[in-house]
């Protein structure tokens, strides 16, 4: 499903709910599931385990370059889902989110990953929306079924 701010991609991958919650609650392993190639590394190193937790990640993009972002979980529903909104180090988050969303399907796992800028309110920042695609959403997916692989 993709709406003029949101975007929602799904797959099946081959895992048990509860190995695929606990590797995307895990911020050293973003990297490895980021097809964009912004997200560079873990700060936090240190599994995700409520909500209200905040972990920061190296980030890079091409136009402007390193920065940190503080990633504050609002969504913590374990084996079910997994979301965040990033901020800059020392700020409310931006109006923005990362959703991961799991349903057990026969051997596997359905997941569903929304991409969500609808509460956005800043009209120059929105400019930059969305950063991503439903392909690159997608071809994420695909790197976290790879992992669980």
């Amino acid at each position: 499903m993709t709406s003029d701010r949101q975007i929602e991609v799904s797959r099946t991958v081959d895992a048990p709910p509860e190995r695929t919650f606990a590797l995307i609650a895990d911020p050293d392993r973003h990297p490895d599931l980021d097809a964009s190639g912004m997200v560079r590394a873990s700060q936090t190193h240190l599994a995700i385990t409520e909500l209200g937790d905040v972990f920061t990640m190296d980030m890079h993009n091409e136009q402007i370059g390193d920065y940190v972002v503080e990633n504050h979980v609002v969504v913590y529903e374990p084996d079910v889902a997994l979301g965040w909104a990033p901020a800059g180090p020392g700020q409310r988050p931006a109006g923005y989110t990362w959703t991961y969303r799991l349903a057990e399907e026969g051997d596997g796992t359905r997941v569903t990953l929304t991409y969500d800028w609808s509460a956005i309110t800043d009209e120059k920042l929105l400019e930059f929306f969305p950063v991503l695609d439903a392909d690159a959403l997608a071809a994420s997916l695909d790197l976290l079924a790879e992992a669980l692989g």
